[in-house]
């Protein structure tokens, strides 16, 4: 037998579409050599080597991130705005948001919004039928946890590519549905280079084509309608060339009385509660460039919270009509809440103007406010749906064991050992033995600090004495738990380990029991602290009134259903009507199958029995 014949060769082959090269050829199993890519799990948040590599990423990017700036670079990059749909009738715009995580849920959205026409039906029974977007914009956050090479390919090209490997070219340019695209703080944490190379260098995102240049565009659309996505690079300040850029396509291009739909990377105005200039660099925008000549913001479009949310403006006398804010993140990343969302948002475009403050209020958001309550009770299946995280709280509890091992030894003043002395303590007597130890004691005071900076205070805390003594607050109730956890599980260990070291005696009783104790420890300790952070989680976010950790919470549970995706129309009519489609259920990873046969513009996959079941969840006219 041959070396080829002993290890087979799995690397994934590679399927660059370009127009030259015909259509990809299509899988025959969903191995990697067969689909291209190797199809990833949903991103384990509570992963201790995801929370360090993306912790390290996070915090090279807020310490560098001006050094990482590639927006001032991309100025020499060509100025180009498209303007190929403007003399359309119609045209159609998908929007996904927060896509690149597990297969399971990316590759159900991926081919739900590529399927050619899309029945949904509405709250009232009534059918929609919506033909695919003729555009495809990505909203931020493309890839999980961070924006690598790998990441690109495993996570979003290869599941796009087998929603849509292919399309025919169409009568009119673009012969080929667009895809564009603005980063979210995930995309940045590699300086956008892996963005760009995906987004700025005309490449196909399977059937879609890129058409931009630079992290911002503008597309001009049917009926005077315009849509830009603006690049606020991890909410820091607009960079200048995209100023100019943007002042271009306004002066030069636009008239007053177009109007714009925005997208962005955060939906800044439901950050108002806690962040009073969380909305500053889209304020600074309307009160620059938009304003002053007479372009009308009537829809802006963000990701990054992983749900669907619109918040309305219902106008007044003197306005056009009303205006909307809508955060749809749910095209692949895991489930955030929508119960803690605040009712209303105030925004204030020109802080020098009292009276320029402009109310919005929650129209509707998905999943319900108890449904998402409900899930928040997902955060006490931490254990298992993050098992490598168990890793941590159990050398907490080890430590704990040996710590109060030694505050243990002055209540003993007989000759006989720890082990023999242990059968004769209670939990009293354990739980005491932390602060015996001076060691253990002021570790317990760091791990408070420790736990009260992980805390998140209530939004409604303003004050930031009250903030900082409410966090302390937080976190004291949080150790007071794990401080329980550690002290029940050492008395069960010792406990243990004294009747498994009763039938030795000298040295060999005392490594038995440590052994033992050890191992007990570590193990059970293990899932009892990932069982008392999920408690402290879900009830910081599931209590009436707290409303606090929800991205923590939500992040521990891996809720992969509840996805979301927006589909705009430009109507002949000259109305732009938004449809927020949702899927209660993504299909799971062991359900998909290849689809070996079929026309190139087919899926090169698909789920096996019943496929998504998308439907409409809100629905919205503007004129």
């Amino acid at each position: 037998m041959t070396t080829e014949e002993r290890v087979p060769d799995v690397r994934p082959r590679r399927h660059r579409r370009s127009s030259a090269t015909g259509p990809p050829a299509r899988p025959r199993d969903l191995s990697p050599r067969e689909l291209g890519f190797e199809r990833q799990p949903a991103t384990r948040w509570f992963s201790p080597r995801v929370l360090a590599v993306t912790g390290l990423h996070a915090g090279v990017t807020n310490v560098f991130g001006s050094f990482l700036d590639k927006r001032e670079l991309q100025a020499s990059r060509p100025v180009e705005v498209d303007r190929r749909y403007a003399a359309w009738d119609e045209v159609w715009i998908d929007y996904v948001a927060d896509t690149g995580d597990g297969f399971a849920a990316t590759a159900t959205v991926a081919t739900t919004v590529a399927r050619p026409r899309l029945v949904v039906a509405g709250p009232d029974g009534t059918r929609h039928e919506l033909p695919r977007g003729d555009i495809l914009v990505l909203g931020g956050d493309e890839v999980y946890p961070i924006a690598s090479t790998s990441g690109y390919e495993n996570r979003l090209e290869g599941p796009w590519r087998a929603a849509l490997p292919w399309t025919d070219p169409g009568p009119r340019p673009p012969e080929h549905p667009t895809v564009y695209a603005v980063p979210g703080n995930h995309d940045w944490y590699d300086g956008l280079t892996g963005f760009l190379r995906q987004f700025g260098q005309n490449r196909w995102l399977g059937g879609w084509r890129s058409h931009q240049t630079r992290s911002y565009f503008a597309v001009q659309l049917p009926h005077r309608w315009w849509l830009w996505g603006v690049d606020i690079q991890s909410d820091a300040l607009i960079d200048e060339p995209q100023l100019d850029f943007f002042t271009y396509v306004a002066d030069e291009l636009a008239q007053p009385g177009d109007r714009l739909v925005l997208a962005t990377a955060v939906p800044s105005w439901t950050h108002l509660e806690t962040e009073p200039d969380a909305y500053r660099n889209l304020a600074y925008l309307e009160r620059a460039l938009l304003r002053p000549r007479g372009i009308e913001l009537k829809l802006t479009l963000a990701g990054d919270q992983h749900h669907y949310a619109r918040y309305t403006h219902e106008g007044d006398d003197n306005e056009v009509g009303p205006t909307h804010k809508i955060t749809s993140g749910g095209g692949g990343a895991f489930l955030h809440p929508t119960h803690q969302l605040p009712s209303r948002a105030a925004i204030t475009v020109d802080p020098d103007d009292p009276g320029d403050t402009t109310e919005y209020r929650l129209a509707t958001r998905y999943p319900g406010p108890w449904r998402s309550r409900l899930l928040s009770l997902a955060a006490l299946l931490l254990p298992l749906r993050n098992p490598s995280f168990l890793v941590v709280p159990g050398a907490v509890s080890l430590m704990g064991l040996w710590a109060i091992q030694f505050g243990l030894r002055s209540l003993d003043r007989g000759p006989a050992g720890f082990a023999a002395a242990a059968a004769r303590w209670g939990w009293t007597d354990v739980a005491g033995g932390i602060f015996r130890n001076p060691v253990s004691a002021g570790a317990l005071i760091v791990l408070w600090f420790a736990l009260a900076g992980f805390a998140e205070a209530p939004p409604w805390v303003r004050r930031p004495t009250l903030r900082g003594a409410a966090r302390l607050l937080m976190g004291g109730a949080h150790l007071a738990l794990h401080v329980v956890a550690v002290a029940t599980v050492t008395l069960g260990a010792i406990t243990l380990a004294a009747e498994a070291a009763d039938p030795f005696a000298g040295t060999a009783g005392s490594w038995v029991f440590g052994t033992v104790a050890s191992l007990f420890s570590f193990a059970v300790g293990g899932v009892a602290g990932s069982l008392v952070l999920g408690l402290y989680l879900a009830a910081a976010i599931g209590l009436p009134g707290l409303r606090a950790h929800a991205n923590e919470a939500f992040a521990a549970a891996r809720i992969t259903g509840w996805k979301n995706f927006v589909r705009l129309h430009v109507a002949p009519d000259g109305s732009l009507t938004v449809r927020a489609i949702g899927i209660d259920r993504s299909v799971p990873r062991r359900r998909w199958q290849a689809v070996p046969d079929g026309a190139p513009t087919d899926p090169h996959i698909s789920p096996r029995g019943r496929p998504p079941r998308p439907r409409l969840v809100d629905e919205v006219t503007i004129r």
